[in-house]
């Protein structure tokens, strides 16, 4: 029964990775779902299941879409961040912990409020140049969508203000049951994204012939793939875990 349990849990995480992919231009990685499927499992399952099942249904997704440089480090970070994440909600889930809970998720709104500042105002803000995936036709390769834009430095702050806000919002009206979860996902975010950003730094960018630099281009990107995240796997892990009486 557990590998059964182990292989459709792997299975889910395959199958939400690569049922929306958006392509990041800037390191030729991608946006997508996985990080629901890893934080629903995290919240029902062992830290060593979280881990597998986000590492290798995250990782076989990679070499299934075109995407296998990266699958060496996703299969690490992704291991990394469901273990983390399992191992996370465990300990907060008791209701004594519950003001700590809600202290520490604050302060990680806030520190990620702070990073998708300092990456927008220094490294995305000014004239930003958008490109659609390139296709190969005939030997030719073809890009059917390119446009620049200007983005203000103000642009990024009222985003960061805005996504704090929204996540204390929700922080600060959620009962002990629904808030248990919230800094154990925040904490695996950062771990996937900072995981990222040195995987591609030191390894994807230099084998691609990518500025190693760019990797912090996808600094923002994966940090709307963990909040997404958090914010669809939020009502099914409360619903899942009253279900299975985990609460």
């Amino acid at each position: 029964m557990k590998v059964v349990r182990l292989a459709m849990y792997t299975a889910l995480v395959f199958v939400a990775t690569i049922v929306l992919q958006v392509y990041t231009p800037a390191t030729r990685g991608y946006f997508n779902l996985g990080e629901v499927a890893i934080y629903i499992i995290a919240s029902l399952s062992s830290p060593l299941t979280a881990g597998f099942a986000g590492g290798v249904g995250s990782a076989i997704a990679d070499l299934a879409t075109g995407y296998g440089i990266f699958a060496p480090g996703t299969l690490a970070i992704k291991f990394l961040e469901g273990f983390t994440v399992s191992t996370l909600i465990g300990l907060m889930s008791k209701r004594a912990t519950f003001k700590f809970a809600r202290v520490l998720s604050i302060v990680l709104a806030l520190v990620i409020g702070l990073i998708l500042a300092y990456v927008g105002v220094n490294t995305l803000s000014g004239e930003v140049i958008v490109t659609s995936v390139p296709i190969s036709l005939g030997g030719l390769q073809l890009t059917l969508l390119e446009w620049s834009l200007t983005l203000p430095e103000v642009l990024w702050i009222v985003l960061s203000v805005a996504i704090v806000l929204v996540m204390i919002y929700f922080i600060l009206t959620r009962n002990s049951e629904n808030v248990s979860f919230v800094p154990a996902i925040l904490t695996g975010g950062l771990i996937m994204v900072l995981g990222y950003f040195l995987y591609e730094f030191f390894i994807s960018n230099p084998l691609q012939g990518i500025p190693p630099e760019q990797a912090i281009l996808e600094v923002p990107v994966n940090l709307g793939q963990a909040l997404v995240g958090l914010a669809l796997a939020s009502p099914a892990i409360t619903f899942t875990r009253k279900a299975v009486g985990r609460e």
